[in-house]
């Protein structure tokens, strides 16, 4: 099949990646290549590397900055001159195409064209993007696809029809299984911002006197800077934002991932990382997913204090790192394509370009 992936045109695919999202698009389009299909995605640029091809849509040469009628920032007038273009791209030798989209422009235009599409619900459901969905749902031929069960049910009600569940998944060959310190530091992993809770993770670090090491991105200044950077002394360290590559380095040597998002993730790809890499998981139920929880390897507890992930954490003090892999192989990227391949042979139908 001739496959359009759609991330954006001001998205950048390049690692370390800005999300989980991009994470997904990248894995699902290279693994989609490697089993013979042709694919295209719709962004600003990806690593070398990857085996799919980008389209890139241009910046103006000139300024798209307004001071005036609807003030945008320079940066904002390119990125909606970029997904414009779209209405003008020729999706005609596609069989089918795949929404990761964050970008309201290009729904409306996507709601214009006649062609099978599935569209990924990676995000909870918020006024903004219900009402961007319920649009594109209504007015074009789109399969909406949720990555969990909690997300297929939020979804249902907004969208009003069942939504097909496809787990989402890793590549198992990128994440090696690391020795475990069962004494080692702690670590946290992430977008920084509030509603990941970082401060939950320092909180228990603190109390048990164990080093955290915080990895990811700053996604809100003011947050990292009130409720992080103070704690950045001792036994506390921030180490930036790092590739996937970077990421499993830093495994090794930690004892336990602390998973303390207060809102309700999607599905959560560093708990299947960090368990694919041998080491065991803690969290809140918010944090983890009921399909990634599991007695022995990854445990969440009913609540989002830092207290009751005490007695968890001395749960797996003895855990196999094996087991953990065990676990995470259930979470194979290569069942996650698969499942999607069939989502598409369905919608495309007689439709299929030969």
């Amino acid at each position: 099949m001739k496959i359009l992936i759609v991330a954006g045109p001001s998205v950048s695919l390049r690692e370390p990646f800005n999300g989980g999202t991009e994470a997904f698009i990248v894995e699902h389009a290279n693994q989609l290549v490697t089993l013979g299909h042709d694919v295209d995605v719709i962004a600003k640029d990806a690593d070398e590397k990857n085996l799919f091809h980008v389209i890139a849509f241009p910046e103006s040469p000139l300024s798209m900055k307004d001071d005036s009628y609807r003030p945008v920032t320079e940066e904002q007038g390119q990125a909606h001159f970029q997904s414009l273009q779209y209405g003008t791209f020729d999706v005609s030798a596609y069989d089918v195409i795949h929404y990761n989209s964050y970008v309201p422009e290009i729904y409306a235009i996507g709601a214009l064209f006649d062609k099978p599409a599935v569209l990924t619900l990676h995000l909870p459901p918020s006024e903004r993007f219900a009402l961007l969905y319920q649009f594109f749902t209504k007015h074009a031929p789109v399969t909406p696809i949720a990555i969990s069960d909690r997300m297929s049910r939020q979804w249902q009600t907004v969208l009003d029809q069942d939504i097909e569940v496809v787990l989402n998944g890793i590549p198992l060959g990128k994440w090696k299984v690391k020795p475990r310190n069962e004494q080692g530091y702690l670590l946290w992993s992430g977008r920084i911002a509030k509603e990941k809770n970082i401060e939950a993770a320092i909180q228990l670090a603190t109390h048990l006197k164990q080093p955290l090491k915080i990895v990811g991105a700053v996604f809100d200044d003011a947050y990292f800077r009130d409720c992080v950077q103070p704690h950045l002394k001792g036994n506390i360290e921030y180490l930036e934002h790092l590739s996937q590559q970077q990421l499993s380095e830093v495994v090794a040597g930690a004892s336990a991932f602390l998973a303390t998002a207060t809102w309700e993730e999607p599905f959560g790809l560093s708990t299947v990382e960090m368990l694919a890499s041998g080491l065991p998981v803690v969290g809140f139920n918010t944090a983890i997913p009921t399909e990634l929880r599991h007695d022995k390897v990854s445990i969440a507890v009913d609540s989002n204090k830092w207290e009751d992930l005490v007695a968890p954490l001395n749960e797996l003090k003895k855990v196999n790192p094996e087991d953990c892999r065990a676990f995470a192989a259930s979470f194979d990227v290569i069942k996650t394509v698969a499942g999607y391949v069939n989502v598409y042979r369905r919608i495309a139908g007689n439709k299929l370009i030969q």
